[in-house]
């Protein structure tokens, strides 16, 4: 287990967030085939190649910069040289149908691969039933918990030397402290931390200011159940990122975004916590990838959904230019936004920025 939580994690959650890729494109790939569009290239990654080869008409890659990867279906991008504008099997000359399905094809493929493996976990592993031992839920800002350095997320082991076997436990073994520094055990991503608190005054009794819930367990099952529930994942963790979203957007939740070397760390730390704790977090990132690709965005499949849908409700085809064109300064700015994000969080140089 020791070697599994350094380079081989590591080497695994590389390898996991790069199959994550494939599904996607991979979705995309097989729609487009199957519409009859031609698919110039396959690619994992953006930049310069590093290795590929030719299979039919196609160019398998992987290049330089493992941001993502694409699909090159011959026609998507206007002005592509080479081109007739008659050709038949153009993305452009296909029906708006089938092009609607080509791009939804991407992030739908995330969510089916996603359904598949909590299926597999839960006839495996049991469904989650909610348990007895206490986790962080929420933070509140500015209250004595998020300033000791607690996250959500963080299992409660003992307060005080006191061991939690229920949340119930936590409220009054804080009050009880009556405002001195208590000492709290918690465990974030398989590792044991100690954290000292100074509860304050808050109405009648003393508090530290987080949300407690209840930690997962998971308890066998009938198969039918366990299948239902796998397939119902995507769509409920779903809801859960888009009420996350909303409380960001409320001010209610501080906003904090993660680029690929975030994501491998932290499919690294669940990957050393065993085969269910890693096939979860690939299921629940594959949902992040589909939702995040779904979101109206210029560069992303919903914002090329969204020009898809106006023409099928127009019965006109919008300038293709103006689309690209849209699409382009989109593109720069993700992944200028994907870079700050690696270089201000994953790699924690963000106080640099504000020098």
């Amino acid at each position: 287990m020791g070697l599994l939580a350094s380079p081989l994690a590591i080497l695994l959650a590389v390898l996991a967030l790069g199959i994550l890729i494939i599904v996607h494109e991979g979705g995309h790939f097989i729609v487009a085939r199957l519409s009859g569009m031609r698919v110039d290239r396959f690619s994992i990654g953006f930049g310069p190649k590093i290795i590929s080869f030719k299979r039919g008409e196609t160019i398998y890659q992987i290049a330089a910069i493992p941001l993502g990867g694409f699909v090159q279906i011959a026609g998507l991008n206007p002005g592509e040289e080479g081109l007739a504008t008659d050709d038949p099997r153009a993305y452009p000359n296909r029906p708006v149908w089938q092009r609607l399905l080509t791009i939804f094809a991407g992030p739908g493929t995330n969510y089916v691969f996603a359904a598949l493996l909590m299926t597999a976990v839960y006839i495996a592993f049991g469904v989650p039933v909610p348990g007895k031992v206490p986790l962080v839920g929420a933070l509140r800002d500015g209250k004595p918990a998020a300033a000791a350095g607690l996250e959500p997320g963080d299992e409660l082991v003992s307060i005080d030397g006191h061991k939690l076997d229920e949340i119930g436990q936590v409220a009054p073994l804080i009050d009880g402290s009556q405002g001195k520094p208590v000492t709290i055990e918690i465990t974030r991503g398989g590792v044991a931390k100690s954290l000292t608190v100074k509860p304050e005054k808050d109405g009648s009794a003393y508090r530290i200011g987080i949300e407690i819930m209840a930690k997962e367990e998971f308890a066998p099952a009938p198969l039918g159940k366990s299948i239902v529930e796998g397939l119902r994942f995507p769509y409920d963790y779903s809801r859960v990122i888009l009420h996350g979203f909303g409380e960001i957007f409320a001010g209610r939740q501080k906003a904090e975004f993660s680029g690929p070397i975030g994501i491998v760390k932290v499919m690294k730390r669940q990957i050393a916590l065993g085969f269910k704790n890693t096939l979860a977090i690939i299921a629940i990132i594959s949902v992040y990838l589909g939702l995040f690709n779904l979101l109206p965005l210029p560069a992303l499949d919903g914002g090329r959904i969204v020009f898809l849908a106006l023409e099928a409700i127009s019965r006109r085809r919008v300038n293709q230019r103006v689309e690209q064109t849209v699409h382009m300064v989109g593109m720069f700015v993700l992944l200028g936004f994907l870079v700050y994000v690696t270089i201000g969080n994953d790699l924690g140089l963000g106080k640099l920025f504000h020098h």
